[in-house]
């Protein structure tokens, strides 16, 4: 900020900012005597219970069907499956969407033909028609009752885009209508595995992401040791698949990553706002924010401002920002038709929702203090 005319502000704009940021036929009777009543059938021996796969043979039945994705930008993981008695090659949405220029790999190095995609509503994934026949991974359906809380799992993918599958032992830990929650931890670049009911052998989830509690928010305290959940989507529990055109997903893709890193560089100027009452020279290389910050900088900053041309000017500047922070958002909401980028839309609009507040607040003191 103008350091001239706001230098009280800036004290009382520090803790306001850092306050925001911070689912049998009975036996026939002689006429003449009677027969013997029959003897009691022996009961039925119980059926050996199943004995779950090992992940290692997991692996073995399932080489080619595991799939290494791999782009001009980045990799993931994926898999081919059965479902609704057609074979498809599955992987995340967000890996779809971020993975440019993919190819598809199975384990032993085959390229995997691929043909029409297609995108689940309310759900992370993604997938493509592959060629039918083999002996690709079964779905688990109505995962709710045929798998079981503390039965083992195995994710399998391609850790960190290391072109190895590795072998991810665990259990499950929660079943949800959309979500199963396990403890085995897989990490980035296992985005688009399989996660492997051991006791069946079949997919019960996609896995997608994990949640990292490191901060307690009733006691404004980092956590000592942070608490990690992992996710999977489910494939039984999706009811609609949208048909993916190509040209259209990408352009939705990238418009929605413009939004998300201009919400990361807004977050980044409030923060800078924050630590040195000031904005820091050259460090916000956004366009649509160094437009901002030009316009400030040739407005309040030289020495021939007056004092209230110079807190106009400030104000103006936050206002900018403001708008900027929304802007975006509604022309996206324009051109975003798949379900799964309107989703992440709607997050992104809450968190631009909290930052417009914060600069609104701003913007009242800086009122007050005129």
């Amino acid at each position: 900020m103008n350091t001239r005319c706001c230098a009280a502000a800036a004290a009382a704009l520090l803790s306001l900012i850092a306050g925001h940021l911070l689912a049998q036929v009975p036996a026939s009777i002689a006429t003449s005597i009677p027969a013997a009543p029959p003897a009691p059938a022996a009961p039925a021996a119980p059926a050996p219970p199943a004995v779950p796969l090992t992940p290692a043979e997991v692996v073995k039945a399932n080489s080619n069907n595991l799939v290494f994705v791999q782009g001009t930008n980045g990799a993931g993981s994926g898999f081919i499956a059965r479902l609704g008695g057609v074979n498809f090659l599955f992987t995340n949405a967000h890996v779809a969407a971020g993975v440019r220029g993919a190819g598809f790999k199975t384990l032993d190095g085959t390229q995997v033909q691929i043909g029409a995609a297609s995108i689940a509503v309310g759900h992370d994934i993604f997938r493509l028609l592959v060629a039918q026949g083999g002996k690709p991974l079964e779905v688990m359906d109505h995962v709710d009752e045929n798998a079981s809380i503390d039965d083992e799992v195995v994710v399998l993918g391609n850790a960190e885009g290391g072109g190895v599958i590795n072998t991810i032992k665990g259990k499950i830990v929660g079943i949800g209508p959309n979500l199963v929650e396990v403890d085995a931890p897989f990490v980035p670049g296992n985005s688009g595995s399989p996660i492997i009911h051991l006791k069946t052998g079949k997919v019960i989830a996609v896995a997608t992401y994990l949640i990292i509690k490191d901060y307690d928010p009733a006691t404004h305290q980092a956590i000592r040791q942070p608490r990690i959940r992992r996710f999977g989507y489910r494939v039984d529990s999706v009811k609609t698949w949208q048909p993916v055109n190509w040209a259209a997903f990408f352009a939705q893709a990238n418009e929605l990553e413009n939004v998300e890193k201009l919400t990361d560089d807004l977050g980044r100027v409030l923060m800078d706002l924050a630590k040195h009452h000031d904005i820091t020279p050259n460090l916000h290389t956004n366009p649509a924010i160094k437009t901002q910050i030009d316009w400030w900088t040739a407005n309040a900053r030289h020495g021939h401002s007056s004092a209230r041309d110079a807190a106009r000017a400030d104000q103006n500047f936050i206002a900018g920002l403001k708008s900027l922070s929304q802007s975006d958002i509604l022309a996206a909401r324009q051109h975003i038709t798949y379900d799964y980028f309107v989703h992440n839309l709607n997050e992104q609009q809450q968190q631009r929702k909290a930052l417009s507040d914060v600069f609104d607040q701003i913007l009242q003191e800086m009122r007050k203090m005129q």
